[in-house]
């Protein structure tokens, strides 16, 4: 089969995107369109791989090894080696799901106009049909993400927290609805009851935008020194958000993400 560059950079293009796409769900992170597209753009360039001979396989593993670090450090960034590392390793197995569901594709219907070599697919075909079977396997994995992965029940646990050296300390309602996040660090937030703390007359204040069914508004936050969850200390930062939680259970709303 004649192999056409162009075809080749826009197939794995869309496929990359779509890649990088479900790493951001699976991961829970809001990621700028620019680097999504530069992220895709480096993908689809490795897709020229598939000239090299097969018999080079440690090239190809250096060559994959480096262009998913540089793609997954332009995409998601760098907070820490932990972070870093989960970003990855997420990236690497939703490209490997991506990978498996072609080879399963191609295996049962025997497309004459496709190929697969050193796991890069040419598949010269109508760009809809492309995308619309991309948009399939995207959808499937995002449903078996939600039906299998782990969910934290709303619990009720004993917070504290440290702000400017003083200490706080409340009952707090772990909530699987609550994702609210700094928009500038994606740093996940704690609402607290004002009652307990009230960020009225702090400084370095963050405004953290937040959208229910009444409408659209914002929280004040602020960044805690510290947070311990039932005792144990949370190592991400956690800012601090004050509001008004009408429940005389508890006094601070948690973002369920903070201890999963």
């Amino acid at each position: 089969m004649v192999i056409y560059i162009d075809v080749l950079l826009f197939v794995n293009a869309i496929i990359n995107y779509a890649i990088l796409m479900t790493a951001e769900k699976l991961l829970k992170r809001d990621i700028r369109l620019y680097r999504m597209i530069l992220g895709a753009v480096i993908g689809a360039v490795f897709s020229l791989t598939i000239f090299i001979s097969s018999d080079s396989r440690i090239l190809l593993l250096v060559l994959r090894i480096v262009t998913t670090g540089s793609i997954t450090l332009i995409v998601f960034g760098w907070k820490s080696p932990l972070e870093f590392l989960k970003s990855y390793l997420c990236n690497t197995a939703v490209s490997i799901i991506y990978c498996g569901a072609y080879i399963l594709f191609y295996q049962i219907f025997k497309p004459p106009n496709m190929v697969i070599v050193n796991d890069i697919l040419y598949l010269q075909v109508n760009p809809l049909w492309l995308t619309a079977l991309t948009a399939i396997i995207y959808i499937i994995v995002l449903i078996l993400y939600k039906l299998f992965s782990e969910r934290i029940k709303s619990t009720v646990v004993m917070l504290k927290f440290t702000i400017h050296g003083n200490d706080y300390s409340c009952i707090g309602k772990v909530d699987t609805g609550s994702n609210l996040r700094e928009p500038f660090s994606s740093a996940p937030v704690i609402i607290i009851d004002t009652a307990v703390f009230d960020t009225k007359g702090e400084e370095l204040i963050r405004v953290i935008p937040y959208s229910t069914v009444n409408g659209s508004s914002y929280l004040s936050a602020v960044k805690a020194d510290a947070v311990h969850i039932d005792k144990k200390p949370i190592g991400e930062t956690v800012y601090i958000a004050s509001g008004h939680i009408q429940n005389p259970n508890y006094q601070a709303i948690i973002n369920s993400e903070i201890i999963r």
